[in-house]
C-alpha cells in the first residue's frame, strides 16, 4: 500500500526561533519553513540561515520538511541553500507558473540531484544512481497564487519533480479582484481545476489552502471537511490548534475503513459469481468505479 499523503502542514515562518523550536513538538506530518511571506524584507537572510541550521540538524522519523522558498532570484538562491543541505523534502514555489523562473527552478533540483548521485558514486565506486529524466529525491510543489498559476497547472504539473499542488486563496482572490466571502463557496470552482490537475498528472496530493480565522476552530473544522469532500487530501495551517482538527478531517477513520474492505469483500463475492454489478444493503447500485474509492482507502487492487 503506497503511504498515505501528509494529512497537515504547518506553515513556520523560518525566522523565529520560538516558532522553530516549537515545529519540532508539532503532530503535524509536514513542515513548511516559510521564507517568503511570513517573513519580512529586512529578515530575509537570516530566515535562510535558519532554516538551513534546521534542516542540518533535523532527526530522522520527523515530520516532512519542506521549505518555502522566495520569488524571482531570491528564490533560487534560497533554494540552491537548501538542496546543498541534503536534508530536506521538497521546496514548495510560490506564485508557481508556466515561465523561466520555474523552469530555472526546476534545472536547480535536477542539478543537485545529480551531485549527490556523483558524490555517492565516487564515495562507492558504483555507477550514479539517477538516470536521465529519473524523479529527483527533493520534490517540488506549486503553490498556485494567481490567474496564470491556475491557467498554466497544464504545463506546470507534468514536470517530473512537481508532486504537489497547493492553492494560496489569499493571494489568488487579490489577483482575481474578488471580494470576501463569508460562505467560503467562490474559490470551489478553483478549488475543483486544482484538484483535477494533481489528480490527472498523478501528483501525491493537492492541499487545501490556509484559514486565517486561527480562533475559530469550529468553521476550520467545517471548510476542512467541505474541502476534502472537494478532493483535497490534506491542508496547510499556520496554527498548531489548526493541525489537529487536520489530522482528524483527512486522516482515515477507522469505521470507513472497516466500512470499505466489506464494500470490497462483497463486491469480489460477487465478481467471483459472474456478477460484475449488484445492489448493497441500502439499494445502491455497485460496479467496478463505485468501489474505487475504496480501493484507494484500503490500497486493495485486485480481488
Amino acid at each position: 500500500m503506497p503511504p498515505l499523503p501528509p494529512r497537515s502542514h504547518l506553515y513556520v515562518p523560518a525566522d523565529q526561533p520560538r516558532f522553530l523550536r516549537g515545529a519540532t513538538r508539532s503532530d503535524a506530518d509536514a513542515l513548511i519553513l516559510d521564507l517568503e511571506d511570513a517573513v519580512a524584507p529586512g529578515h530575509k537572510d537570516e530566515a535562510r540561515a535558519a532554516a538551513v541550521a534546521f534542516a542540518l540538524a533535523r532527526r530522522t522519523g520527523g515530520p516532512e520538511l519542506w521549505v518555502r522558498i522566495n520569488t524571482g532570484p531570491r528564490g533560487l538562491d534560497d533554494a540552491r541553500a537548501l538542496l546543498a543541505t541534503g536534508r530536506i523534502d521538497g521546496l514548495w514555489i510560490p506564485k508557481a507558473a508556466a515561465g523561466a523562473d520555474l523552469d530555472a527552478l526546476t534545472a536547480a533540483v535536477s542539478a543537485a540531484a545529480a551531485s549527490t548521485a556523483a558524490v555517492s558514486a565516487a564515495v562507492s565506486g558504483a555507477a550514479p544512481a539517477v538516470a536521465p529524466g529519473a524523479v529527483p529525491a527533493v520534490a517540488l510543489g506549486l503553490l498556485v497564487e494567481s490567474a496564470a498559476g491556475l491557467l498554466t497547472l497544464g504545463a506546470t504539473a507534468p514536470h517530473p519533480a512537481v508532486r504537489r499542488v497547493q492553492l494560496g486563496e489569499v493571494d489568488l482572490r487579490a489577483d482575481l479582484r474578488m471580494p470576501p466571502d463569508p460562505g467560503d463557496h467562490l474559490l470551489d470552482w478553483a478549488r475543483g481545476l486544482t484538484v483535477t490537475h494533481a489528480v490527472a498528472h498523478r501528483l501525491d496530493s493537492a492541499v487545501a489552502p490556509v484559514c486565517v480565522h486561527t480562533g475559530d476552530h469550529a468553521a476550520f473544522r467545517a471548510s476542512s471537511l467541505h474541502l476534502r469532500a472537494l478532493g483535497f487530501q490534506g491542508r496547510a495551517c499556520i496554527h498548531p490548534d489548526q493541525v489537529t482538527i487536520a489530522n482528524e478531517v483527512f486522516g482515515t477513520d477507522p469505521a470507513e475503513l472497516a466500512d470499505a474492505h466489506a464494500l470490497l469483500d462483497l463486491f469480489e463475492h460477487h465478481q467471483r459469481r459472474g456478477s460484475g454489478a449488484f445492489r448493497d444493503g441500502h439499494g445502491a447500485m455497485v460496479d467496478a468505479a463505485t468501489v474505487r474509492r475504496a480501493r484507494d482507502l484500503t490500497g486493495r487492487t485486485t480481488a
